[in-house]
């Protein structure tokens, strides 16, 4: 609950009110009047407000708390009129079940109270004069928004400071790359930014993750960096998306997004931005980094060559090592993720790139770079003429690479019998008879469409995917359980 109140605040009666006997732990926070401001001598303060849309703003900030944290009870109240020293302005009580999830809450709460609520504090000073605090339409604190990119807009104009602010960003990861992404593009005042992360910080991040503090371990990512972002940058308008980037909510995420910044670190992930980006015609910047070794590049559509043109099979996943296991330096994530914001911004204006059409390679070690000429391939599976269906991996996918029969049948994929000729009492419709003891490998190489493997019980068509996998054929999969399983499941096949 979250209240207004022109009456001295009862924190005893606050305090009985919070009650619940599954919570370990109440963390109560009391925002006080001080008698020194600024290094100058209160004697009292005055606070106004928007009633209806304080209180409307404040059950927002709570109910984001609730969902954000494991708390279990939480209220907040914020005075107004005029304090006197020592009165309380604002009270935040949050019980949970943890000690953790409280002091978290709490500290989102006021934070969030602090900027998004319409409070104004005027402070009334021992010497005389009186003056209101932070308040950006007065004349002492304004911040006007040509005056914030006066010198970008002498390099860039009025048109193209307005098509920043026209834009829409979505950036996939606000980790090492996102954060100074996100916040180089904050800084340059790009209109909307859709931030996209399913991680929860830890403690190993932050010597590469600048926007975070050592507070913030074990919130959302994306909900830090939106906070962030907002008090640092408030031209920009910004939603945080505690999830990953997957097959599943892709069209969501990408729908009236004009660009997309892919600052993940793993290629199940890069390929699916690649393909979906491909596919609804919206240009997108890639970086990567391992150790003191970087690549960036952006992809246009119909002038670039997108990554699959290059690269047309995903790799094994432990093909490379990840910054857990590889280690990174967090000044290189800066460098990249800075000049990846860098080649997002000569997108948005339309500006020719290096990028555009080579990847750049970057030795961070011996500061030193170098681009490689990227080919359109006229035959690629993702941007090509004939553009095909792709496998992801999707919670409904098992890790070795199997599905039943139902998952792999909405997947549009090529079916092939690896059973032998004489094993002919039951088949699937439309399926390529090719026995596994004849079987030319040489056939999964030759098509990057899912291809889905079966047999009778599930075993062959396992060691044969093993197989293939080990040779990075990703798009391959198998049935699990094989046929017997598609009829003891009750699907319907023919005999």
């Amino acid at each position: 609950m979250f209240q207004v109140s022109g009456e001295s605040i009862d924190t005893i009666a606050l305090n009985a009110s919070l009650e619940n006997h599954g919570a370990g732990a109440l963390v109560v926070f009391e925002g006080r009047v001080r008698k020194q401001n600024d290094g100058r001598r209160v004697d009292r303060l005055e606070y106004e407000l928007f009633e209806e849309l304080c209180v409307a703003e404040g059950e927002r900030i709570l109910d984001e708390a609730r969902a954000l944290f494991p708390i279990l009870e939480v209220t907040a109240i914020h005075r107004y009129g005029l304090l006197e020293l020592g009165d309380v302005a604002v009270w935040v009580g949050v019980l949970s079940a943890h000690r953790g999830a409280a002091y978290q809450a709490s500290r989102f709460i006021i934070d969030s109270i602090k900027a998004r609520c319409p409070i104004w504090k005027k402070e009334y000073y021992v010497d005389g004069p009186t003056e209101w605090v932070g308040c950006p339409t007065c004349e002492s604190h304004a911040v006007s928004y040509d005056k914030v990119f006066s010198r970008q807009q002498r390099l860039i104009g009025n048109g193209g400071q307005k098509s920043l602010a026209d834009s829409r960003v979505l950036i996939v990861g606000a980790g090492g790359l996102g954060c100074p992404a996100a916040q180089q593009l904050t800084a340059a005042g790009v209109g909307y930014l859709r931030l996209c992360d399913g991680d929860k910080l830890d403690a190993s991040n932050l010597h590469r993750q600048t926007l975070y503090s050592y507070h913030d371990v074990g919130s959302y990512k994306a909900v830090l960096a939106k906070r962030r972002l907002e008090d640092l940058h408030p031209f920009t308008k910004i939603d945080a998306i505690t999830q990953d980037f997957t097959p599943r909510n892709a069209d969501s995420l990408l729908e009236d997004i004009d660009l997309v910044l892919d600052c993940t670190d793993n290629f199940a992930a890069k390929y699916l931005i690649n393909d979906r980006c491909v596919a609804e015609g919206i240009p997108f910047v890639q970086a990567s980094i391992f150790q003191n070794e970087a690549q960036l590049f952006s992809y246009r559509p119909k002038e670039s060559a997108c990554f699959r043109c290059t690269r047309p099979l995903q790799p094994p996943a432990d093909c490379v090592e990840s910054c857990t296991d590889a280690g990174v330096l967090g000044a290189g994530t800066s460098i990249v993720g800075s000049w990846q914001a860098m080649e997002a911004i000569r997108v948005i204006l339309n500006q020719k790139s290096v990028a555009a059409t080579s990847t750049i390679h970057f030795d961070l070690e011996n500061a030193d770079n170098f681009a490689v000429k990227r080919t359109i391939d006229p035959h690629c599976p993702a941007c090509g003429p004939i553009p095909q269906d792709f496998i992801y991996e999707t919670p409904e996918l098992v890790e070795e690479g199997e599905a039943d029969y139902a998952t792999l049948k909405a997947m549009n994929a090529v079916w092939v019998d690896i059973r032998e000729i004489n094993e002919s009492d039951l088949a699937l419709d439309d399926a390529i008879r090719l026995p596994l003891s004849s079987l030319d490998r040489s056939f999964f190489t030759r098509t990057h469409a899912p291809i889905v493997v079966y047999c009778a019980k599930g075993h062959r068509s396992r060691a044969l995917l093993k197989e293939l996998r080990a040779k990075g054929l990703a798009h391959v999969m198998a049935l699990k359980g094989g046929l017997a399983q598609v009829k003891a499941d009750g699907h319907k096949h023919r005999h």
